[in-house]
């Protein structure tokens, strides 16, 4: 593990956030959140590991890693330590081609792995109960490396696509042959990953009312993924703001983490 420099720490309820930044494999600095709670809670046990990636919305003023702040401060109180990094790519690091894609999507799934790394070695987190959430490209992410990663007991998928080309093509300007650009990113695709996901459970969180994501989108997800996957519908569009969808994954990460109810 690098170097973690902490520039800042501040108290968000119960919970303190340290405004942080650490090595990611690449050399380059990310920048995250690490919500703990501000005191022991006397038992002498550890929390679980949480990391929580963001959405995409660069009008929206939670498409960084602020999306997560207050939920990961609610989580401390059930036994959680959170890390919330900053998006690289596509964030602002826009799609290209296939082969520049592909080695972005790799590196920033090494710096998810970097994240749990970082979890893993705090002494007040259970290594053994680790988790990832992701909404939307976050989600994407999760899922390629969640793949090659075996220490996730939780993993929540929000909205996210089952292809990278469902995004890049419409969304931006890519002059690769379309089915030449499917075929060379079909390995790091989400649908082609997640049924790799083990020996995590897998809870995917989709809206009937999301413009960018079709709604059989889960059910393929779902038909892809390890056995005992759960998806859960609501009527909400991408952003999945809801109450509702936040208490949902509260109580599938009590289930799976041990966190406390």
């Amino acid at each position: 593990m690098g170097e973690i420099r902490i520039r800042s720490t501040e108290a968000r309820g119960d919970a303190l956030v340290d405004d942080l930044v650490f090595d990611g494999p690449d050399g380059l600095e990310v920048e995250a959140y690490l919500v703990r709670p501000a005191a022991s809670d006397g038992a002498g046990e550890r929390a679980a590991g949480l990391l929580m990636w963001h959405w995409l919305d660069s009008e929206a003023p939670d498409g960084n890693r602020t999306q997560y702040l207050d939920e990961a401060a609610g989580l401390t109180a059930a036994g959680a330590v959170c890390l919330l990094p900053q998006g690289r790519f596509p964030w602002s690091q826009p799609p290209t081609g296939s082969e520049a894609d592909g080695a972005a999507i790799l590196a920033e799934a090494a710096r998810l792995r970097a994240g749990l790394d970082l979890l893993a070695a705090r002494d007040d987190v259970d290594a053994a109960r680790l988790g990832v959430v992701g909404h939307d490209f976050g989600g994407m992410i999760a899922a390629v490396e969640a793949a090659d990663e075996d220490r996730l007991k939780a993993l929540v998928i929000v909205a996210a696509t089952p292809r990278w080309a469902d995004w890049f093509l419409p969304f931006w300007d890519i002059a690769e042959d379309r089915i030449d650009y499917l075929r060379a990113m079909r390995p790091l695709d989400p649908i082609e990953r997640i049924g790799r996901a083990v020996p995590a459970t897998v809870l995917f969180q989709f809206g009937r009312s999301d413009f960018f994501i079709a709604a059989m989108s889960g059910l393929e997800f779902r038909a892809a993924a390890p056995a005992g996957t759960e998806l859960l519908p609501y009527d909400t569009g991408h952003d999945m703001r809801s109450p509702e969808i936040a208490a949902d994954r509260r109580a599938f990460l009590v289930r799976t983490l041990g966190l406390r109810a």
